[in-house]
């Protein structure tokens, strides 16, 4: 028989994500648990149980929107997802191993919890890439430990990752770098849809355009991308009128980007869409001739991966970004790198790709090869079939 094996995702969990297990259902009996309504039943061999959740619960009387936005501003404050998951108990008897979230959600201490109780071996996923983040904080610190002495393997999104958790006295041998994927075959060169595209936002085919996807505030380095677009259009060397900056993304800092956009004079040159579905976004990269999202580093946060960073890539997309967090692990060769916060090397490296087009192309060209041979899903799911035969390995020896 396959070891039976639960994904716990309760309220995070994305349909998206099926796709890296779906290639390991020939050795592993998986499942995965939601809390997403409507999402149990059964696709491509995964099974799916919905479990309630607490803000699930409160919105039957109209006050899960409330408990999430507190409980968003709980986990600003404090560092901690406040989010319940219930009937777990039940749900996983049985299961050898079960894979959950970062250490930093009330739903992983919940299942380290009841390990003793069902026996199971308990791996968490870990994007966290800064040493000791939010140690400071007792809850923080006492949850943490408590959860790593409970987990018997680490799935760590990044090199940075790993290299954080061994300065915290992880044992090494506990830490699998599995790393994220997408799909190679939706996120691809995509010419006959690249025009389309272009018209749907009133873009000419021979504009210049370059895209930043990501949510708009600080930390995504929109207003140095504003700012730098402001030199842009200001450099003899640079077509003002064919230069064309997409923004995809929502978020707190829409009302002050709208007004600098208005004060720097660049209702022209910039032009916001807002959200736009998972769905499209491959679409939306192949309109592109750049991508850039020149992330920021905060106190709590750095850039932990950037999933649009490999999808971009896939799409032969040239990146210009910067060094922060596991940025420079991604992209590596497949674009230009510069010091965040710093809007004049941000406009000095995307003049460089603007103004060569051989360039991008063969940055763009770099970036796919690079994610064929590292960041496709079934790559991801290779390197995770391998973890957790070792991991069962050790179980059964």
């Amino acid at each position: 028989m396959r070891p039976k094996i639960a994904i716990v995702r309760g309220p995070f969990f994305s349909a998206e994500e099926l796709k890296l297990y779906e290639p390991l259902t020939d050795t592993f009996d998986v499942t995965f648990i939601s809390s997403v309504e409507g999402t149990g039943g059964k696709t491509n061999n995964i099974q799916i149980i919905e479990v309630p959740c607490l803000s699930c619960l409160l919105d039957k009387v109209n006050l899960g929107e409330v408990f999430r936005k507190i409980g968003g501003l709980f986990n600003n404050a404090i560092g901690v997802d406040p989010q319940i998951v219930f009937n777990l108990k039940k749900t996983l008897q049985g299961f050898e191993l079960v894979q959950t979230v970062d250490y930093d959600f009330m739903l992983t201490y919940q299942l380290a919890r009841l390990k003793g109780t069902l026996g199971y071996k308990l791996v968490a996923t870990h994007w966290e890439n800064i040493p000791f983040a939010r140690d400071n904080k007792s809850i923080v610190r006492r949850m943490k430990y408590y959860v790593y002495s409970n987990l018997d393997a680490f799935f760590a999104m990044s090199e940075r990752a790993k290299a954080s958790l061994i300065l915290e006295g992880v044992d090494e041998s506990k830490i699998y770098v599995t790393g994220y994927g997408v799909d190679e075959n939706l996120f691809r060169p995509r010419k006959e849809e690249r025009l389309q595209w272009r018209k749907r936002y009133d873009l000419s085919p021979d504009d210049i355009v370059v895209l930043f996807v990501g949510r708009v505030r600080r930390s995504k380095g929109v207003f140095e991308l504003i700012y730098a677009t402001k030199r842009l259009i200001q450099d003899a060397a640079i077509d003002s009128k064919k230069l064309k900056v997409v923004i995809a993304g929502k978020g707190p800092g829409e009302r002050e980007l709208d007004k600098k956009i208005k004060l720097l004079g660049l209702e022209g040159n910039v032009i916001r869409i807002g959200y736009i579905p998972h769905g499209e976004i491959h679409l939306i990269h192949n309109m592109a001739d750049v991508f850039t999202l020149p992330s920021i580093p905060c106190k709590y946060w750095q850039e932990q991966l950037g999933l649009v960073f490999l999808e971009a890539m896939a799409c032969e997309k040239p990146v210009v970004s910067t060094l922060s967090g596991s940025i420079p692990e991604v992209v590596e060769n497949a674009g230009i790198l510069v010091q965040p916060n710093d809007h004049m090397t941000l406009y000095e490296a995307l003049k460089k790709i603007i103004s060569d087009p051989g360039k991008r192309k063969s940055l763009g060209q770099i970036g796919r090869e690079r994610v064929l041979n590292k960041f496709t899903a079934n790559k991801i799911s290779e390197n995770m079939r391998k973890a957790f035969k070792q991991i069962l390995g050790r179980h059964r020896a």
